[in-house]
């Protein structure tokens, strides 16, 4: 009987991605976000060695003077992470994360843009708790909520007490990432503000005294209303639409 195949894909798996939860915690009403984008992402990071072995390339049109007689094909070993690879954003958010203490630096250093001192502990029941404020955050000696990182895939999102705070992590994270040997792509930077863009598919905007989490709302409202609508959508439209719920 013959061994039925399946696609690289189909023999691997992948553990879930941050969420917009874990930047909460570092947002109030007076923070400030900016951007950094690593640029060829998936390029920075090498594949398993065990994986190795089953990522060829096929270079035989690309280099046809290398076709010598007998050659039947020209092949190379890839070794980077691969392009619409299921594990990737997984595993290069992964080595994010296990970079992001040195991208930070001692959290105990005076001169640190990202220094705290503390653990707040905000729950509901206890008597200090207080509804605008995540359950749990990092605070400076002063109180003040902690410059943070957040890393999802190639989106870098430096957090600040104050605008020039926030520009200064920001900048240390860049800088240290080329120290790494990690493409910063400043071109793609953004400044520091309290209305950024998008980061893991969720805009936060934390100006006119409150914090606005919209994860793809408006989007969501219009495939809902089109399922009730139109009986003519297909099984992969839905499964399209289900991404935004």
């Amino acid at each position: 009987m013959k061994r039925p195949t399946m696609s690289l894909n189909e023999a691997v798996w992948a553990l879930s991605l941050p969420t917009v939860e874990s930047h909460l915690r570092a947002v109030d009403v007076d923070t400030f976000m900016a951007d950094n984008d690593i640029g060829e992402m998936f390029l920075n990071f090498m594949l398993d060695v065990r994986m190795r072995t089953f990522a060829g390339v096929d270079l035989s049109l690309v280099f046809p003077e290398e076709m010598f007689p007998g050659v039947s094909g020209l092949h190379e070993r890839w070794e980077r992470l691969l392009m619409g690879f299921r594990p990737s954003p997984y595993l290069t958010t992964r080595d994010m994360m296990r970079l992001e203490p040195l991208l930070k630096g001692h959290r105990e250093d005076p001169n640190n843009v990202f220094r705290w001192d503390g653990v707040v502990l905000n729950l509901p029941g206890m008597p200090s708790y207080t509804p605008r404020k995540h359950i749990i955050y990092r605070v400076r000696v002063d109180g003040t909520i902690a410059a943070d990182l957040f890393t999802y895939i190639d989106d870098l999102r430096p957090t600040g007490p104050i605008k020039r705070e926030c520009w200064q992590a920001a900048h240390r994270v860049g800088s240290r990432l080329t120290w790494f040997g990690l493409q910063d792509a400043a071109r793609k930077q953004r400044d520091a503000r309290q209305t950024p863009g998008a980061w893991a598919g969720t805009v936060i905007h934390n100006n006119r005294w409150r914090t606005v989490e919209r994860a793809k709302t408006k989007q969501a409202t219009m495939n809902m209303q089109q399922l009730y609508t139109d009986t003519r959508l297909t099984l992969s439209a839905d499964l399209r639409f289900s991404g935004c719920l």
